[in-house]
């Protein structure tokens, strides 16, 4: 083992993630413990009400954690925070 060894080694595995992150989509690239955090924390934001009737609309009731209140939405949760 040679410095000059070591040192191309060095190089070369640098050049591969450089080229590797390039080339990487951002939607195939792995997730990260913040990402999967903050995708629980919107989960776990509002929780489905069964003991309420259904909006005027047809919309499902929902408790919003964050603002205690009942919130109603059209079948499917947003996905970003609406504001109160």
């Amino acid at each position: 083992m040679s410095a000059a060894g070591i040192g191309n080694a060095t190089a070369g595995a640098l050049a591969a993630d450089v080229l590797k992150n390039a080339f990487t989509n951002n939607n195939n690239k792995p997730a990260t413990k913040g990402d999967i955090l903050a995708l629980s924390q919107k989960i776990e934001r509002y929780q489905r009400v069964l003991n309420i009737a259904l909006g005027a609309n047809g919309e499902l009731p929902y408790f919003d954690m964050v603002t205690k209140k009942i919130v109603y939405f059209k079948n499917t949760l947003p996905l970003k925070n609406p504001k109160f």
